[in-house]
């Protein structure tokens, strides 16, 4: 099915060598406006030299009736592309509504017909639910939206050879962060160091029946490469991460089962907060000693941002570059409720601005917001994520590279890559649904040496 722009030639030109391959083609071409672009122009006259019998026009809704598909069909989608600003209307919206009923396979080029590349579709709109999108070049804004995910399952970006210079002389805030982006990033082990050379970290978490979150966190830090790890617990946790982490250092908190103190703060080199911890009145306390006097590197999570949320004035101390890993409904508590993903991320980005803080907004394609306006999307993990400890497991891989020196801005980059290609590993080997944050921490390792190879 062919629109009669750019993205219509695409099709008409895929029909092309389709055709010279060997397959049964018939192209429709939509006739919904009498414009048509050079693109579409040039590439209409090459397939009516071809083989115009493969050509069919439809002037008129009643003729889609006429369409034969049968148990082979496999629909191209070449309607529209990325110049799309409002709903298809008329024939056009007859024609995707009958792409969309006829439970075929259906691979859409570039874009799927009808979805805006970089803001948000109403629920109304007329958009091909495509089951793939072959797209040009790079990933399209909206892919990365968990709003379009029934519209674009699955894409896989085509190199077509564009210009790497012209690429590189394009502004942009968003990026796409693949494995190529965070070699240069990375630091070699040296053969003199010590455990001192690679910092001291602490993580303060758990509760009464959470401790599991500080049992998970403290173990993805070292093996994210920590120096030294502290865990401060509750008094009645501090058996549980002697026997389950005997490499970690525990600091007892004077509560048996909740946080109510800090230790002294000077000993770290990076701190992270939250998992597990809780929001009672005498944890809140600590929150707002930490921000008032650690001057360390800081992550903090899960209960620490419940508490944030519940405190707000609390923002104002946090440190320059803290980073804040929230899921969507904790951000949503944290800033406000919106109506669609691009709303969020521009709160993320104002919010990051305004408070010099780094947001790590979790779900499918991570976005990790900068101070600065840069938003970068991550390219790992998949759906065995979405359970209980994975969050843990994070905030501990980015404390760790933090304790190694690591700025703010790389850690977070490298810690939710490597996060997400562990969860990769993991779903080899077994099913997502059966992926625990214990076995992407035991593939951490692995994570970490395919990063470092090329």
């Amino acid at each position: 099915f062919c629109g009669k722009g750019n993205n219509g030639g695409d099709g008409l030109a895929i029909t092309r060598q389709l055709i010279i391959r060997g397959f049964t083609v018939k192209v429709y071409v939509i006739n919904y406006t009498a414009n048509e672009s050079p693109d579409f122009t040039i590439n209409l006259n090459r397939l009516k030299e071809q083989k115009e019998e493969a050509l069919h026009f439809i002037n008129d809704e009643s003729e889609i009736k006429n369409i034969e598909l049968n148990e082979s069909t496999i629909i191209l989608d070449a309607l529209l592309g990325t110049g799309v600003n409002k709903s298809p209307e008329g024939i056009l919206s007859v024609v995707i509504n009958y792409i969309n009923k006829s439970k075929k396979h259906i691979i859409s080029i570039d874009m799927p017909s009808g979805l805006y590349p970089d803001s948000a579709n109403s629920e109304k709109d007329v958009i091909v639910r495509s089951s793939i999108t072959l797209t040009f070049q790079f990933p399209k804004l909206s892919f990365l939206m968990p709003q379009n995910q029934e519209r674009v399952p699955v894409f896989s970006v085509l190199d077509i050879g564009l210009s790497k210079d012209f690429i590189l002389s394009e502004s942009t805030n968003n990026y796409f962060v693949t494995k190529s982006d965070l070699q240069p990033l990375l630091k070699e082990r040296t053969k003199f160091s010590h455990k001192g050379t690679y910092g001291h970290a602490l993580l303060v978490s758990g509760s009464y029946g959470k401790m599991g979150a500080a049992v998970i966190a403290a173990r993805a830090c070292l093996r994210s490469g920590a120096g030294m790890l502290t865990v401060h617990v509750p008094k009645n946790g501090v058996e549980i991460l002697q026997v389950s982490i005997p490499e970690a250092m525990v600091s007892a908190d004077e509560n048996n089962k909740m946080i109510t103190t800090l230790p002294k703060l000077d000993a770290y080199d990076a701190i992270a907060v939250g998992p597990g911890i809780g929001t009672e009145k005498d944890t809140e306390v600590i929150m707002k000693q930490l921000l008032n006097y650690g001057s360390q590197n800081l992550v903090l999570d899960a209960d620490a941002l419940n508490i944030l949320s519940n405190n707000k004035t609390l923002l104002s101390f946090l440190p320059a570059d803290a980073i804040l890993t929230p899921h969507v409904k904790e951000f949503d508590r944290l800033t406000q409720t919106h109506g669609n993903d691009f709303d969020r991320l521009q709160t993320a980005k104002e919010f990051s601005l305004k408070h010099n803080c780094i947001i790590v907004l979790k779900g499918a394609f991570t976005q990790i917001v900068m101070p600065d306006g840069n938003v970068f999307f991550n390219s790992t993990g998949n759906p065995g994520l979405a359970k209980g400890g994975s969050g843990d497991t994070l905030t501990g891989i980015i404390l760790g590279l933090l304790a190694r020196g690591y700025n703010p801005p790389k850690a977070t980059l490298i810690g939710v890559f490597v996060h997400g290609l562990a969860a990769d590993l993991c779903a080899k080997k077994m099913s997502k649904e059966s992926i625990l944050a214990s076995d992407i921490i035991e593939k951490l390792p692995k994570a970490f040496d395919k990063l470092y190879k090329s």
